[in-house]
């Protein structure tokens, strides 16, 4: 089991970007790092037992993403919301719960047609609870200040009563409050953002399972390993912005999972989780990959790298997106061969 999904995650964490991305080669020394808090075993096999072992037919289980911020990704990025519908289709198909997607306003609608595309349709959140077949719940995060954060954080977890709270790709502040792009830059320069991560402070708070996807650690989850990513990610511990405290985000998960593309890190629980319920079509498969990122890039999200709304995922286009759900699928499915 394990040495299986230590073949997801190296899959995971290699370096595919433009022009070979140097710094996408950071993604393995941060991956070592978070390991090390889990006695070193493959983190998409952590994560996956954790939600498996929390989350039982009829909890809810809350998944973020944010990475809308003016000029640059007005609708957010293809990064993120494809993690999103990936884990929605695994814990509604698997363990027959209720995924709600909680995102900002601006990130809302790729995010809602992505999951629409992965096979689950996406409803208010009030509806959402009493629908029986393939549906996704959704909350718009629209706070941007302290005081009005905390109680629509609080308001939505008293009325979700979630077993976990999964984070992919969502831009978190540093020790300054800071939110920044992986370049270095202040992403609230212009536009103040919804505060997604007293989500986060409010599960913690209450003992909720928390999980974060990142790649480049200016996200959800990177605090819990903080002192790495300030070492080994350029900008993280002195950024481009007049803070000059570092990209590094402070908000910790209880598990952080490091991937070269947050998305396939997202894939990887999923696949986990279909290898660990002998049930590998929880994870997407290619085809439905192709209809996840046109539907995400049709609704405004553009390629981080590219800043397009284009077929492609942080530089890795279709054909390498497709690539990695099906190396996924044989990784899993030749091991359930094997059992």
């Amino acid at each position: 089991m394990e040495e299986t999904a230590k073949n997801v995650d190296r899959l995971v964490t290699t370096g595919a970007g433009w022009g070979g991305r140097p710094d996408r080669w950071i993604v393995p020394a941060l991956y070592e790092s978070a390991s090390q808090k889990y006695d070193n075993k493959p983190i998409s096999l952590v994560a996956a037992q954790k939600i498996i072992e929390q989350v039982k037919e009829g909890d809810r289980v809350i998944i973020v993403d944010q990475f809308a911020y003016y000029p640059n990704m007005p609708y957010g990025e293809t990064d993120g919301p494809l993690g999103v519908a990936s884990l929605a289709r695994a814990i509604r198909y698997g363990l027959n719960a209720l995924p709600v997607v909680v995102t900002s306003p601006k990130d809302m609608e790729p995010a809602r047609q992505t999951v629409k595309a992965a096979g689950l349709n996406v409803l208010a959140y009030s509806e959402a609870k009493g629908f029986k077949s393939a549906a996704a719940g959704e909350f718009i995060f629209d706070a941007t200040d302290e005081s009005q954060s905390k109680k629509l954080a609080a308001k939505i977890i008293d009325e979700c009563a979630p077993k976990a709270v999964i984070s992919v790709e969502t831009i978190g502040p540093n020790n300054k409050g800071v939110k920044h792009s992986g370049s270095g830059y202040d992403t609230e320069a212009q536009d103040n953002l919804p505060d997604l991560e007293y989500l986060f402070y409010e599960a913690a708070s209450r003992k909720i399972l928390t999980i974060g996807v990142i790649d480049r650690g200016n996200e959800i989850g990177s605090g819990t390993i903080e002192e790495a990513v300030r070492k080994i990610t350029p900008y993280a511990n002195t950024c481009r912005c007049p803070c000059k405290s570092g990209t590094a985000c402070a908000v910790k998960t209880d598990i952080v999972f490091p991937a070269s593309v947050s998305n396939w890190g997202a894939y990887a629980i999923s696949a986990m989780m279909g290898y660990l319920l002998k049930k590998p079509s929880l994870l997407q498969d290619d085809d439905t990959e192709r209809r996840m990122l046109e539907a995400c890039a049709m609704a405004g999200a553009v390629d981080g790298i590219a800043g397009q709304p284009i077929m492609g995922v942080d530089g890795v286009g279709l054909k390498g997106q497709q690539g990695i759900v099906n190396l996924l699928h044989a990784i899993i499915e030749n091991a359930l061969r094997g059992t």
